[in-house]
């Protein structure tokens, strides 16, 4: 009997083995990870040269000064972490690695579209504006918009999607199944529902990051309701909140789903008291940002009334994936795991 023979399906149709693919994407996404802590190297090293360069007058990038560079640097840090991770899961074939990659993969392809899609049709070009302030060739800006457009094709759309169709072939699910028989965590939650446990796993992590490197704390949730000490509390809160949603959605309680939505929905609101009261310039002055650091914000960004309406979209698709999983939640504790709930 051959290796073919021995993977064939159920229904007899032949599935191929990708024990080979499963090395060379594995030793890609390690690659990928030593980048990762090469940026953080980087970041650091930037860090240690703004502080030489303090005297002069301050970068017009966010990230120019030590307050922006550390968080920075830690949260290339985490990515570098779990590309390492999966591709040693890969390499090995293991279920869990296989399931992570593709529900995550996902999450990296639709943000990736929507990211892409946002910029063509609300943000300005950058370069353009240069051009159109003589500060480079109108070619030279061309070329540049190109190259940064395909860049960001290539990155957030080619990459994860070419993931996905590796991942998600059944080819690779057989041949993770046959080398790695024991049914593993992973195999306990179905892949969309994995998919929003592992989306607030990564919130999570990243809030305090973030929080720190961006709005001093100041988060977009609460910001302009309260500050200081109460804005921590409410940070730590929603942290918690994402902790919870993470781990109760992966064990299917209906409740944590309940709280999934409650999230969602609580952000438009308050995120929409929020810029009643101020304006998006105002959010990042309020945060700390230099002027020179605001001017290249305001050249970069869409109008608010345009990030309205896009954001107002994105809420809606999210709320609706999850009236989607809703049909995997139960009342009681986790399902066993099974054939029903293999994706």
């Amino acid at each position: 009997m051959t290796m073919t023979d021995a993977m064939a399906a159920p229904e007899g149709a032949n599935l191929k083995d990708r024990k080979t693919g499963l090395v060379v994407f594995g030793i890609l996404g390690i690659i990928a990870g030593a980048f990762c802590v090469l940026l953080a190297g980087f970041m650091l090293i930037g860090m240690a040269a703004s502080q030489v360069a303090a005297q002069t007058p301050a970068s017009s990038m966010p990230t120019a000064t030590p307050k922006f560079l550390m968080p920075m640097a830690l949260l290339y840090l985490l990515p570098a972490a779990w590309f390492i991770w999966m591709g040693i899961g890969s390499i090995k074939a293991r279920r869990w690695a296989r399931a992570l990659i593709l529900v995550s993969s996902w999450l990296w392809l639709v943000s990736g579209v929507v990211s892409v899609v946002s910029i063509v049709v609300l943000r300005p070009n950058f370069y353009t504006q240069m051009a159109q302030k003589d500060q480079i060739p109108a070619a030279v800006a061309m070329v540049m918009s190109i190259v940064m457009l395909v860049f960001m094709v290539v990155l957030y759309v080619v990459v994860p999607g070419m993931l996905v169709l590796f991942y998600g072939s059944r080819h690779v699910k057989a041949t993770c199944e046959r080398l790695d028989p024991q049914v593993r965590w992973t195999d306990k939650c179905p892949l969309p529902v994995l998919a929003v446990s592992f989306m607030f796993a990564v919130w999570f992590c990243c809030l305090p990051l973030t929080g720190f490197a961006f709005y001093a704390w100041l988060s977009t949730s609460v910001s302009a309701i309260v500050a200081g000490v109460l804005c921590v509390i409410g940070a730590l809160v929603l942290m918690a909140m994402y902790g919870y949603v993470a781990w109760g959605t992966y064990r299917l309680r209906i409740a944590a789903w309940w709280a999934a939505v409650a999230v969602f929905i609580l952000w438009a609101v308050l995120a929409g008291i929020m810029f009643s009261r101020m304006s998006l310039m105002d959010f990042y002055a309020k945060a700390g940002f230099t002027p020179q650091q605001l001017d290249t914000i305001r050249s970069s960004i869409p109008s608010q009334s345009s990030m309205l309406v896009f954001s107002s979209l994105w809420l809606i698709a999210v709320l609706g994936y999850l009236v989607y999983t809703r049909r995997f939640f139960t009342q009681g504790n986790a399902a066993q795991p099974g054939p029903a709930q293999q994706v």
